[in-house]
């Protein structure tokens, strides 16, 4: 019956450190990826010169109609993906269409004051009237900007590099492949996929999934991107605007778009400016690029659990088109991925060199700034090892959470080979300080949880320290004597 026990615990232990092993491997990858994540902002303004009939000419410039969405960097140079609609209004800009709505804005603002007192009907034949004059139009100059911004603070403008226009739904589009100075190269259709480039270099960039091809239904993923609900939400500070919000699911169908493409849809949530996001698998390579969502029938309303993405194979594809490598062999992402390793094996001196030469590559972004402090309080209150003695592989058997234990190795092995009980006792800290003090030989294994351990002023010297939230059996080692004992404390 014993051994039956002992049996059924190991699988429940093992169970939840699989369990617990799983959620530090996305953890692992979504703080490996998430520097790369960029937001894209579009912005079309206006200058409008008018004249209201009398007085003098008015200078107006009306709110500017802003846009933003969601993108990743392909190459450290500066070339970053994105959703085509995302850049839409900047790249395939209908001048003409564009000054008119300035105008009508213009003519409210500047003209309508002097009108407030007449009629609503002969008001708007007024104003309609002073849009339409010869005289106003012309008047209008625009101004447009491409931006991108990291979540270092830092804003680079963009050109468009290669562009193809959304999917449609009233089927193929004509779209275009750009060059730097916006002329038409190619003609492609629907892809929805764009290509921008800033001027910088050394970037945080990600890897493409090999293929698509591969995905599972009902596989794992998530998705990194800017969705306007948090972006712009009241009750949050713009201190952190710039921190990617990340989404997770599961692949739920492919499907075939009205282009005869493929898209690979999902229940993972995206709304508005999570459009040019990557979509990643477990492991961290980008599988997809969120493209469009599901609404109500008056197309205000997300219904969530039903979007879709664009392969990571077509923006492959793209890619190749303009001459584009996309590279993940980069200076700063071999520092941060080796950092983020270390960090999750419980190496946090090798951790912190890494992620400080990672700074001093690109300096500013949030996750590193945080790892960073989090390692070097680790660094700082990580207990030496016993250099001495023979080594004892505990297991999982070390999280014994609420007591305080000690285990007799030599009796507890002697009574396992008699086949007599094991050797378990709860003793005080009293005993265990009086044990400590008079040489006998005893190992420490502290266990405590998550801020039990971060925030005590006392640490246990020569004590190893495991850590249930980032779970590393291989870490796990004391040394002991022949005939010594070993203590698991916890909270």
């Amino acid at each position: 019956m014993r051994r039956i026990l002992l049996g059924g615990l190991l699988a429940i232990l093992w169970s939840g450190v699989a369990c617990a092993g799983e959620d530090t491997q996305l953890e692992a990858s979504i703080l490996r990826v998430k520097p790369a994540v960029v937001l894209i902002s579009s912005e079309v303004g206006a200058e409008v010169a008018i004249s209201c009939g009398i007085g003098p000419i008015h200078q107006v410039r009306p709110d500017p109609l802003y846009e933003t969405g969601s993108g990743f960097i392909l190459h450290p140079d500066g070339f970053i993906a994105t959703n085509g609609h995302v850049v839409e209004r900047f790249f395939e800009m209908n001048e003409q269409r564009l000054a008119k709505e300035f105008l009508e804005k213009a003519a409210v603002d500047a003209c309508g004051p002097a009108l407030a007192m007449v009629p609503e009907g002969a008001r708007k034949e007024r104003l309609r009237a002073i849009v339409d004059d010869p005289a106003n139009r012309g008047k209008v100059r625009l101004a447009k900007k491409l931006l991108v911004h990291l979540s270092t603070g830092k804003i680079y403008g963009a050109v468009v590099k290669a562009y193809s226009p959304a999917i449609k739904s009233e089927g193929i589009t004509a779209g275009k492949s750009a060059s730097e100075g916006g002329k038409p190269e190619a003609e492609q259709s629907g892809k929805d996929i764009a290509i921008l480039k800033i001027a910088e270099h050394d970037l945080p960039t990600l890897r493409l999934a090999p293929t698509s091809g591969m995905l599972k239904l009902g596989e794992q993923i998530f998705v990194i991107g800017y969705p306007g609900v948090v972006l712009n939400h009241d009750f949050l500070s713009r201190k952190s605007q710039l921190e990617a919000s990340v989404t997770v699911g599961r692949v739920s169908g492919f499907k075939i778009d009205v282009n005869d493409r493929k898209v690979i849809q999902t229940d993972a949530a995206i709304t508005w400016g999570n459009s040019g996001g990557p979509a990643f698998n477990f492991q961290g390579d980008v599988i997809g690029v969120a493209t469009f969502i599901s609404t109500t029938l008056e197309g205000d309303q997300a219904v969530q659990g039903f979007n879709f993405l664009v392969p990571g194979d077509a923006v492959r594809d793209f890619c190749g088109m303009i001459g584009l490598t996309p590279t993940s062999d980069t200076r700063f992402m071999k520092e941060w991925e080796q950092g983020v390793a270390a960090y999750f094996r419980g190496e946090y001196q090798r951790s912190l060199r890494h992620l400080n030469t990672a700074e001093k590559i690109m300096p500013g972004f949030p996750d590193i700034q945080r790892l960073r402090a989090y390692v070097q309080m680790r660094v700082d209150k990580r207990p030496r090892f016993m250099q001495r003695g023979k080594t004892v592989g505990l297991g999982v058997g070390a999280v014994l959470v609420g007591v305080l234990v000690i285990v007799g190795v030599r009796r507890y092995a002697t009574a396992r080979a008699n086949g007599g009980p094991a050797v378990v006792q709860r003793i005080g800290a009293d005993e265990i300080r009086r044990r400590l003090e008079t040489g006998t030989g005893v190992a420490l294994v502290d266990a405590r949880h998550g801020a039990a351990f971060d925030m005590s002023p006392v640490q246990a010297a020569g004590a190893v320290h495991f850590d249930i939230d980032h779970p590393d059996v291989e870490a796990l080692r004391v040394h002991v004597k022949p005939d010594g004992e070993v203590v698991a404390y916890c909270t």
